[in-house]
């Protein structure tokens, strides 16, 4: 029985890396887009940033894949995710509605190629690929009339509770080093 665990879990550590591996793929793709095809400043782009989160009974450090702050704001949060965008589609429109005292006017989940690309300051898909997404002169364009809106406070506690949902299930079991 010992030997039937033990080559269970030898498959799903082995399974964690390949996918582990895989998602630094996406992230190598999405950054060298951002900088090469849409011009995007290098320290314009933060890597896996932390936000501090509380909520009515708790307190969490949650984190994204990629940020991009502009001087006048922050403008899009992004999740990197090898498979099911639609899934996560729901945490990056959430991530991007509360994470600072404003709304972050866009997110977009995205496997380098495909993405979802959000309008979250009206709820509407704005871009199915990375092709659609914005480059740095019209985020810039977009910005200067950008006012920094707050979440309805309605909402506030239902979208922080879907952020922190979703960190739960986004930790890989296995580190990449293994």
């Amino acid at each position: 029985m010992e030997d039937r665990e033990k080559m269970i879990r030898d498959r799903v550590d082995k399974e964690d890396f390949v996918e582990i591996m895989q998602l630094k793929g996406v992230k190598q793709i999405v950054w060298d887009k951002l900088i090469k095809e849409k011009g995007f400043n290098r320290d314009e782009i933060a890597i896996e940033p932390k936000f501090e989160l509380a909520i009515s009974d708790c307190e969490a450090t949650v984190s994204i894949d990629v940020v991009i702050n502009l001087p006048q704001a922050t403008f899009a949060v992004i999740r990197c995710a090898n498979a099911g965008l639609e899934f996560w589609e729901r945490y990056v429109t959430a991530f991007a509605m509360v994470v600072k005292d404003y709304q972050i006017p866009f997110a977009m989940v995205t496997n380098g190629y495909e993405a979802r690309i959000v309008n979250v300051l009206s709820s509407s898909i704005v871009g199915e690929n990375m092709k659609d997404f914005c480059n740095r002169q019209e985020a810039l364009k977009i910005m200067q009339n950008f006012r920094k809106i707050p979440c309805p406070e309605k909402r506030v506690e239902k979208e922080k509770r879907i952020i922190y949902a979703f960190e739960g299930i986004k930790c890989p079991t296995v580190t990449p080093e293994k």
